[in-house]
């Protein structure tokens, strides 16, 4: 008499077991390999190979829907398209709900510097315009300057996030023209100056500023060299 069973033996391939009462023997037999698993996740190339199939009218169709199901969605598209005033706006209005929620509608709301890095990105990916990523991490600044004065807010990881910034716009005065130059610095300047909540903020931001004038061409930076508390 045969009996089969199927064994298992850590990693090893499941195989088949024939017993035999009579010879009291057991013959093993490697099982045929499983089908080999589908991806569980798909990927772009999987989404790309379907909506190529697409003709105009089913790519507008699928854009609709995509701008209906998310704000997200619709700021994106904004933003690539330049539609409306300003397609900053949505990300301004993200920040500052992300930094400044008790100032922004949103009484009692979580702060959330992650959110804020979040609209900043989504922007670059959107647009990637130098100059709207750099209004966005001045508009950072002066939120979160404004925030923590208003109300006192002190945390060291949103202060290192708020310095960041700010050092990062400063890093970018070296490829504007004169007037943006000029306006950039007036705005870096008072942030500065406003931030005068302590923990070496104003400080760290006045060595951030003097340090990228002072690697900018002498003809632009003679009348823009800022003093610590300069009106």
């Amino acid at each position: 008499m045969l009996v089969q069973a199927r064994l298992r033996q850590g990693s090893d391939q499941p195989r088949t077991m024939l017993y035999s009462a009579d010879t009291k023997l057991i013959t093993k037999f490697p099982m045929a390999e499983s089908a080999k698993r589908t991806k569980i996740k798909p990927t772009w190339s999987d989404v790309k190979a379907k909506v190529s199939d697409f003709d105009k009218a089913g790519l507008i169709q699928l854009l609709a829907e995509l701008y209906s199901f998310h704000k997200d969605n619709q700021s994106f598209l904004h933003a690539r398209f330049s539609l409306g005033p300003n397609p900053l706006n949505d990300y301004r209005k993200k920040i500052a709900v992300a930094l400044a929620p008790d100032h922004h509608g949103k009484r009692d709301g979580k702060i959330s510097v992650a959110e804020a890095k979040k609209a900043i990105s989504a922007y670059s990916k959107a647009v990637g315009d130098p100059m709207g990523i750099l209004d966005l991490r001045l508009f950072w600044c002066e939120i979160a300057v404004q925030f923590s004065m208003d109300f006192g807010f002190a945390d060291e990881a949103y202060f290192d996030a708020l310095v960041l910034q700010y050092r990062e716009a400063c890093q970018l005065l070296s490829i504007l023209d004169e007037t943006l130059l000029e306006k950039t610095i007036e705005r870096l300047s008072n942030i500065r100056d406003d931030a005068q909540m302590g923990y070496g903020v104003g400080c760290d931001m006045g060595d951030l500023l003097g340090e990228a004038l002072s690697n900018l061409p002498t003809s632009q930076i003679e009348a823009h060299i800022p003093q610590l508390g300069d009106s």
